[in-house]
């Protein structure tokens, strides 16, 4: 089983490259690969980026250090909990965590998926100060199948509505750009949070 660190490691390689090439025009994809094909597609290069520090500027986030955030790890049994400062997740547990909160909120989720964790999905999410969800990056990555990393920004109206939504596919062992592969129709959905009371480990969250 690869380490939870490792994977993580490969996924903000992919992230920095993301960020670096910015998002390309939409392009129509085919619609059994894109379960979101019917939503508002951004006609321009990406108005959201991935890295840490620039997601963290457009969340309104002025320390967007590691140091600032707040950390919770999965168990394998799906038991959320906080890690101090000092703590580090165990090597089988299944997903972490982190928070920053100033006037707004936000959030990186991380969750291995499947056997061996060949399948990691992630994403960054910007909350307002009453816990809408504002900005979204969303990364899936299948080792298994493909080989390839799902990239797909989003950005949410005040009425939480879609308002641009991107989405590119690349081939991790080339970091370039792909068509949408035959295993995309059997990825999940992007993340569904909408709100910050929805996230899986929000009673754990200092208010």
């Amino acid at each position: 089983m690869l380490p939870l660190t490792l994977v993580l490691t490969l996924l903000l390689t992919l992230s920095v490259l993301c960020a670096a090439q910015g998002m390309p025009p939409s392009h129509s994809q085919e619609s059994g690969a894109d379960p979101h094909a019917g939503m508002q597609q951004s006609q321009g290069p990406g108005s959201v980026t991935s890295s840490r520090i620039e997601f963290g500027m457009q969340c309104g986030i002025r320390d967007p250090s590691p140091q600032s955030s707040t950390r919770y790890s999965r168990s394998p049994a799906g038991e959320w909990s906080v890690l101090d400062a000092e703590g580090h997740p165990g090597m089988a547990d299944t997903g972490i965590a982190r928070v920053w909160r100033e006037s707004n909120w936000m959030v990186d989720l991380h969750a291995a998926l499947g056997n061996g964790m060949a399948t990691m999905h992630t994403g960054q999410m910007c909350f307002d100060p009453a816990g809408h969800i504002t900005l979204m990056i969303d990364r899936y990555m299948d080792m298994a199948q493909c080989g390839c990393l799902r990239y797909t920004a989003l950005s949410f109206g005040t009425d939480g509505r879609v308002m641009r939504r991107e989405q590119r596919y690349v081939n991790v062992s080339t970091d370039s750009d792909m068509a949408a592969p035959e295993a995309a129709k059997d990825f999940p959905e992007i993340w569904e949070y909408r709100r910050l009371d929805q996230l899986p480990f929000y009673s754990l969250v200092k208010k």
